[in-house]
């Protein structure tokens, strides 16, 4: 993780409690991460795929249908591309389904959600699929709990986990503040 004053590298953090202290040798920056694991990004992707083992889409709303709702289409065209989406397998819907239909993000339900989130989360991890950050730090009150209100203690834990780690990668260091907060505010880890 670079230093955001200087951008040199930050050396391994000082644990204290499980908030890692990554301090700056160079300037003398720090940069704070609560609930801190090192863990990698395999580890992350398996905790993800864990969780979320043998979720079904159910009744929710699914990738293509919420695509047919951003655009406004009439019941008829939501109905039939609804036939069209995977319902039993978060796994097998490819990079660039998921790529295509981003937005598709804002239309679930919260079985929707809890069946497409654990996929787009691991493809964002290696890079296949922008990731899913403003869904899941963006302060939506009661929508953003009814979003995810059916996830267990174990896939909000994933959750956690994921968004822990993103703190220690560079490219989301605009969103540094935001997923803190999320983090304190809606996904505190399980004593």
């Amino acid at each position: 993780m670079k230093c955001k004053a200087c951008s040199d590298e930050y050396p391994k953090p000082d644990m204290v409690d499980g908030t890692a202290y990554f301090v700056c040798m160079n300037c003398g920056d720090l940069q704070e991460v609560a609930n801190y694991h090192a863990r990698t990004q395999d580890q992350i992707i398996e905790m993800v795929k864990d969780a979320f083992c043998g979720v079904e889409l159910g009744n929710g709303i699914g990738l293509l249908q919420a695509q047919a709702i951003d655009n406004r289409e009439p019941d008829e065209v939501q109905t039939k591309w609804r036939k069209k989406d995977e319902k039993f397998h978060w796994e097998s819907i490819s990079h660039e389904l998921l790529e295509g239909c981003h937005s598709s993000l804002s239309f679930f339900d919260a079985e929707g959600m809890k069946f497409h989130l654990p996929a787009f989360i691991v493809a964002s991890i290696t890079g296949e699929v922008g990731d899913p950050l403003f869904h899941l730090t963006f302060d939506l009150g009661r929508h953003f709990h009814s979003k995810f209100a059916t996830l267990s203690e174990g896939q909000k834990r994933a959750v956690s986990e994921y968004l822990t780690w993103c703190l220690t990668r560079d490219e989301y260091s605009y969103d540094y503040g935001a997923i803190q907060k999320a983090l304190e505010l809606h996904w505190k880890r399980p004593s």
